[in-house]
């Protein structure tokens, strides 16, 4: 009898009935996050799929009621995640929170293992004291009980992640305190490009955050309430203990250990880590499944030394790892392998054929129906990808670096082989057979590191051969030791020793990988259709055998897409006219210039505090436009929150120029900003007024301030000697002002310059100065921007600015605020709307 006409086309697909489902399970989380569809929909979905399909098996309909099943899925999937945000009720502690922080006092039972974090020294922090040393910062997450809202006591619900900035405090999951700090909704992205910040935490079960400051209280009022999730926690600070104390002589071994084990990098060092992300393997560093594969084999080594049966063997691996996920936290990709592990174990033990794609779709489904929003988070895709990438790219990699078995070594026996020959066939085996798990993974996540964390690193295949067994020693020598440290304390020094001598192998590896010429570029991430063309073409070399197509061809196609975006210029057209854009970095400055020729300057980049807005404002900015060389870097002087931000863009891009103020070398972040630009060898010069510099083809900076006067009378001030530099186009006029003050702004005024602007970011960040109403009457912009915070901008400032008929922007309302001239006509928007005063 012929087969029905759906069964047929499905004929030739193997049948791994959880791959779809799971894909389906996850299309049903994405649309319930990203569309507007009625809840009832999804209900019905399911529901139909619930009646349909059997009636379609019945019928012999087997396409149309895997159709039927895979819709159920996606309903099921949108009603997972529905259940998963659920609703406020007005108890909830958001309903008592705005988006400016407000003072609040809670009590509350911690919700997580508090985490200390080390905040490493401000690079060019000049004169600030409190930025040039190191801080400590503790996190945790709190169950909101109650909150004192006009005097009176009230029950509150909902969860908060709390920052405090004080010393470090004795806190243990369980445990109820009574807090004092502001407290704020998180905000959207205020910058292009940025990180929303607010979007991640609402997936993580955050509903507000709170800061407790140096000054701030936090009074334990409850002891631990025990409980399951109590005991794991402890376990986990238990292990860090018996860790650090045990190699408190070699901090960087107990760090990379606690790290390796446990997962906890709070004490790797800023650096180091971001030499283990350019060089591709920050993940032996995040607890992810090539620990857990590390534990399973010792586990299932030992047992079988120990010569226990298969069954218990198998049980005792699945605990073992079991228990080693729960008390690293349970991330995604420990899920994810932990998962596969008991498939794989369950194969064994019942005889059945082992399907890694079925393994891998069983650990998507059971994460996602525990954690739906884990599908929005990093870990999860680039542990799934990458391992999917592995099991389909492995095996033809493998083929293709193996090495050639000659002639002389087929015919002959094996006993006249010599032994030194059969070794090296041996190494070429074992090493290609790595080279091709490597390259694998890496061509697998290539498009998602590029987009999360802009880095191409092709030392990764390299560096991951070399790593990855020091990291794995290292991982096993870290259980040893807590074992022994705890069960013959005499003995521990054993493992130790061997433990520090491999860190420190393995921190050489890295650190060497890292500094190889052209090992690792920053870039900007790539459009949503580069990155379903990259998988559409590796699909076609997975398939290539079904779509006829040749291994070569295939490969060629997949390689050529990816050197096609690393040589294209950048995927964002250059603006029609001028771009002016202040970004919103809080305290501080930096503001981008676009040309319509492609060019790009920066006018100073810094900010009053630890965050580097170079790397997490400024970079992913430029990024968003497609930028990858700033043509013309201004530094109006050497105040930090102007120039600490600065480094990070030297790694992570191209520098045509820099120009800066003559005082510049006159402090000490001026001085160590000009020592890096000659480590790069970015060429850099002083300029004063009347200079002018060119950018691009036939975009001129004019510097105005400070003058030869100016210098002479207030040789050592920073801020009064600010680069003041003006730039037009189309007939229009940007002016920007630097730090400068009164004396500087009255120079100016008595200068005989024309002072007329479009668009002025005004000086100083709107602080207020006795000049400041008639600077403003002699600038008369039509837009004005300050970028500050907003506790600390004048209103009488605004006001002034306003007199002047100037339309008065700020970062802290607007967010960046971007200033188009395009055709003679001057348009301004914020990115983001906030309330102002």
């Amino acid at each position: 009898m012929d087969q029905p006409e759906d069964q047929t086309a499905l004929a030739f697909l193997p049948y791994r009935p959880l791959v779809p489902a799971a894909v389906a399970f996850a299309c049903g989380i994405l649309a319930c996050e990203y569309s507007l569809l009625p809840r009832r929909l999804a209900w019905s979905a399911i529901v139909v799929a619930a009646a349909g399909s059997p009636a379609c098996r019945w019928l012999g309909l087997r396409g149309t009621a895997l159709l039927l099943l895979g819709v159920g899925m996606t309903g099921a999937g949108w009603v997972r995640l529905d259940l998963t945000r659920g609703t406020h009720p007005p108890h909830h502690i958001s309903r008592f929170l705005g988006d400016e922080p407000t003072l609040v006092r809670l009590r509350g039972v911690v919700a997580s293992d508090p985490e200390v974090r080390v905040l490493p020294p401000m690079p060019l922090s000049g004169d600030s004291g409190w930025l040039a040393a190191e801080a400590r910062q503790t996190r945790f997450d709190l169950d909101c009980l109650e909150a004192e809202v006009g005097g009176d006591w009230r029950a509150v619900c909902g969860r908060l992640r709390v920052v405090d900035h004080g010393a470090p405090r004795t806190l243990c999951h369980g445990d109820t305190v009574v807090l004092v700090g502001t407290a704020h909704l998180p905000s959207g992205p205020t910058n292009p490009g940025q990180m929303d910040g607010a979007t991640l935490l609402r997936r993580g079960g955050i509903d507000a955050t709170l800061s407790v400051g140096e000054r701030g209280t936090i009074v334990e009022t409850g002891s631990n309430q025990g409980g399951f999730f109590a005991m794991v926690y402890a376990a986990r600070g238990a292990l860090r203990r018996t860790l650090q104390t045990t190699l408190a002589s070699d901090k960087h071994s107990a760090a990379l250990l606690c790290a390796l084990v446990l997962g906890d990098r709070t004490e790797v060092g800023e650096d180091l880590e971001e030499a283990f992300a350019r060089t591709g393997t920050i993940h032996l560093l995040a607890v992810s499944g090539f620990n857990v594969g590390v534990v399973a084999w010792v586990v299932w080594s030992i047992t079988a030394l120990l010569g226990l049966r298969r069954r218990l063997s198998g049980a005792l691996v699945l605990c073992v790892v079991i228990a080693y996920a729960l008390v690293t936290g349970a991330p995604p990709s420990v899920v994810r392998a932990a998962v596969m592990t008991g498939v794989f174990l369950l194969a064994i033990l019942g005889r059945r054929q082992f399907d890694p794609v079925q393994a891998v779709a069983v650990a998507a489904l059971v994460l996602l129906v525990l954690r739906p929003f884990d599908l929005f988070s990093v870990g999860f895709q680039l542990s799934f990808v990458a391992v999917l990438g592995i099991i389909l790219l492995n095996r033809d990699f493998a083929a293709l670096l193996r090495p050639r078995v000659s002639l002389f070594d087929r015919l002959a026996a094996d006993e006249e082989v010599s032994r030194s020959r059969r070794l090296l066939r041996w190494t070429w085996v074992v090493a290609s057979r790595a080279a091709a798990v490597s390259l694998a993974a890496w061509l697998a996540v290539l498009p998602l590191t590029a987009s999360y964390f802009h880095l191409v690193s092709p030392i990764t295949v390299v560096a991951n051969l070399l790593a990855a067994p020091l990291a794995a020693m290292l991982t096993v020598l870290g259980f040893a030791h807590t074992a022994t440290a705890a069960a013959l304390p005499a003995l521990a020094g054993v493992p130790a020793a061997a433990a520090q001598a491999i860190a420190w192998a393995l921190t050489g590896v890295v650190r060497l990988a890292d500094s190889v010429p052209l090992a690792w570029q920053y870039c900007a991430a790539p459009a949503l259709g580069w990155v379903i063309g990259y998988y559409a073409l590796g699909l076609l070399v997975v398939g290539r055998r079904r779509l006829g197509l040749s291994g070569m061809r295939a490969a060629m196609l997949w390689v050529a897409g990816v050197v096609v975006y690393l040589v294209a210029p950048g995927s964002t057209r250059p603006p029609e006219g001028m771009e002016v854009t202040a970004l919103d970095v809080r305290r501080g400055n930096a503001t981008v210039l676009r040309f319509p020729d492609g060019s790009t300057a920066l006018y100073d980049c810094g900010t009053y505090g630890r965050n580097d807005v170079g790397r997490w404002v400024a970079a992913p900015a430029l990024w968003h436009w497609g930028v990858r060389t700033i043509d013309l870097l201004v530094v109006s002087h050497a105040d930090a929150d102007h120039v600490n931000g600065i480094p990070s863009l030297l790694q992570r891009f191209k520098i045509g120029h820099v120009v800066h103020s003559p005082v510049l070398a006159r402090a000490k972040a001026g001085r160590q900003l000009l020592e890096m630009l000659r480590k790069r060898g970015i060429p850099a010069s002083p300029v004063k007024a009347g200079d002018r510099i060119e950018v691009g083809k036939g975009n001129v900076v004019e510097v105005l301030s400070p003058t030869d006067w100016l210098l002479r009378l207030r040789p050592n001030e920073q801020n009064e000697n600010s680069l003041v530099v003006r730039v037009a186009h189309a007939g229009r006029r940007v002016l920007l002002c630097g730090d400068i003050q009164q004396v500087g702004a009255t120079v100016l005024l008595h200068a005989g310059i024309d002072l007329r602007a479009d668009v002025l970011v005004v000086p100083h960040h709107g602080r207020l100065m006795p000049a400041t109403p008639e600077f403003a009457q002699a600038v008369r912009p039509a837009y004005a921007i300050c970028s500050n915070r907003a506790d600390h901008l004048p209103p009488a400032t605004v006001a002034a600015y306003e007199s002047a008929g100037a339309h008065v922007l700020a970062t802290c309302w607007d967010g960046a605020v971007t200033v188009t001239i395009r055709h003679g006509e001057v348009e301004a928007a914020g990115w983001k709307k906030k309330a102002g005063p």
